[in-house]
């Protein structure tokens, strides 16, 4: 799905920075960058756009002005060097607020959220899609990483890394980032498949190599096995008859 917009800011080199990042992300389809506030509006009259990143000091209309003149609201990302105008966004259901400078990491967090508000508003993909085959080794997911969704299966998993709001989905052919706790993703894994062995760990059952003292080895990795999950840990090891 490609999701279509705009960039609006009256300082160039702010203007390039955002048309910079918006480029890097694949699923983005840059149509257009104004630096004129009647122009973006002129161009939103004419066409549909799902995404606009959207300065707030603008000279002839602030960017607050502009929201509430548009007839058909899009997805805002107000971006400004001040963070006084934030309420004010937030009270016209602004999706997002970048302030000034943001790093491509905070613009990422930025652009998941967009996604998050198109999916509600137009009932599209969710954030995480599973298959209904759940509970083969076939399954798979869909996880937004970068701008895309990624097709993740589940045989390919060897254990999942909670990072604060991140996760990093481990494979052995590469490392996928996406934008979610840890125990929402539990709650789309299949029970026979994955199993919590920490706060910030989930491994495939089937991956796992040895299990040493207090931690599990998969991949030349050891992880941890915290106190709140060791129980039922090694219950399940005993129910797969793991010899140790």
């Amino acid at each position: 799905m490609k999701i279509s917009c705009i960039a609006v800011d009256d300082e160039p080199l702010a203007l390039e920075k955002i048309k910079a990042y918006i480029l890097r992300v694949e699923n983005f389809k840059l149509l257009d960058s104004f630096s004129s506030a009647v122009d973006t509006l002129s161009f939103l009259n004419e066409n549909k756009v799902d995404v606009v990143f959207l300065d707030v000091q603008m000279e002839e209309l602030t960017g607050i002005q502009m929201i509430e003149s548009m007839a058909e609201k899009p997805v805002v990302i107000l971006t400004t060097a001040y963070d006084k105008y934030s309420i004010k966004g937030y009270d016209l259901n602004v999706t997002d607020y970048l302030l000034k400078p943001y790093s491509f990491q905070r613009f990422l967090q930025a652009v998941n959220k967009a996604y998050d508000a198109l999916s509600i508003k137009y009932k599209k993909n969710p954030s995480l899609i599973t298959n209904e085959n759940n509970d083969s080794g076939s399954g798979f997911m869909f996880v937004r990483s970068e701008g895309k969704l990624v097709k993740v299966a589940y045989k390919d998993i060897l254990f999942i890394e909670g990072m604060k709001d991140y996760v990093r989905i481990h494979t052995h052919a590469k490392r996928i980032m996406t934008l979610q706790g840890i125990s929402n993703l539990l709650d789309f894994l299949p029970e026979d498949l994955f199993i919590r062995i920490h706060k910030s760990y989930i491994v495939s059952i089937d991956k796992i190599e040895a299990i040493e003292r207090r931690t599990v080895i998969i991949n030349e990795e050891h992880l941890p096995i915290g106190d709140r999950y060791k129980k039922h840990f090694m219950y399940v090891i005993e129910h797969h008859k793991i010899i140790f």
